[in-house]
């Protein structure tokens, strides 16, 4: 029996799916189709990182959401957005990165807990056993390399913080680089401009080999986080608690001290930026960062591929 995968974003470019597509063995088919209806489709069992719009009465569906469970608000706990009860509640499985995910997933669904799986997720396979340089990235030949990856702004959310790259660039030393990748669907930050030690990569190419070879991980809301905390790098959080991103989306934790460290209003404060970043090269993960990694990503120990395989094989 074949089973349909799923994703707004091509594969290779949607790390969950694309990890447990290429595990596994059996019939498969891949489309590429966000926020989409299923009920023309043949296959009876789906896997997808999106909230579809409608199935066909026999048909199961797997989600497994972008990312780790437990950052912005989503499906039906989201401020704003596209999602109704109806269409969240089309999912028959979620899986989730942690134990403290389940009730966040059955929220934001509306499916019980019970279905609501700590299976890992399947991207942070790729992370066990891997250091820096086994990214095979440009990173890996500076001392201090740090990555910048803003989260997704939809239309109606305020911007993303403008920073002085410029400024940035002129105060950093030759061992080191701040590397921008924006989001799949945000236009270019460096607005092609061209710097001795910002550089920016495309926002199609995967995250995982620069989150691999870099030394330290800054975001403002994106999961992305997350993902740098089972790698073990440290975090600075490019926003504060004040931020009108907040009351736009909203997040599951207290934002930002349960999510990282180290943060600061990052617009206007360029040099105290780049200290942070310095500084986290140094001192490394602290108790915030790693509490955090432990309410988010209990259940990512290598083996999610192989547990969201089982559970779909379960299900033909």
């Amino acid at each position: 029996m074949t089973v349909l995968f799923n994703s707004a974003r091509p594969l290779g470019r949607c790390e969950n799916i694309t990890a447990v597509w290429n595990a596994y063995d059996g019939p498969k088919r891949f489309i590429k189709r966000g926020f989409g209806s299923m009920s023309g489709q043949l296959e009876d069992v789906i896997v997808t990182d999106e909230f579809i719009t409608s199935k066909r009465p026999n048909q199961t569906v797997v989600m497994i959401a972008h990312g780790l469970t437990g950052g912005k608000l989503y499906g039906n706990d989201q401020r704003r957005g596209q999602f109704t009860p109806e269409r969240c509640g089309l999912v028959d499985y979620y899986v989730v990165s942690s134990e403290a995910g389940r009730e966040f997933a059955s929220s934001a669904s509306g499916i019980t807990v019970e279905r609501c799986l700590p299976l890992g997720m399947p991207r942070t396979d790729a992370y066990f056993g891997k250091s820096k340089g086994d990214g095979d990235t440009f990173l890996a030949k500076f001392a201090r390399a740090y990555l910048y990856a803003p989260t997704f702004r939809a239309k109606y959310d305020p911007r993303t913080p403008r920073i002085d790259y410029a400024m940035l660039d002129s105060m950093m030393e030759d061992d080191e680089v701040l590397v921008v990748k924006r989001h799949i669907h945000q236009g270019p930050l460096l607005k092609g401009a061209r710097y001795a030690h910002v550089i920016e990569v495309g926002n199609m190419e995967p995250s995982t080999p620069y989150l691999i070879d870099c030394d330290v991980l800054s975001t403002d809301f994106s999961s992305i986080l997350f993902d740098g905390y089972v790698l073990g790098k440290p975090s600075v959080l490019t926003a504060t608690f004040d931020d009108p991103y907040l009351e736009s989306r909203g997040m599951y934790w207290e934002y930002p001290h349960q999510y990282s460290s180290r943060h600061i209003a990052v617009e206007g404060n360029e040099g105290k930026f780049l200290g942070l970043l310095r500084s986290a090269c140094v001192t490394g993960m602290r108790w915030a960062d790693r509490d955090c990694l432990e309410r988010v990503a209990s259940a990512c120990d290598g083996h999610s591929t192989e547990r969201v395989i089982e559970l779909v094989r379960s299900l033909l």
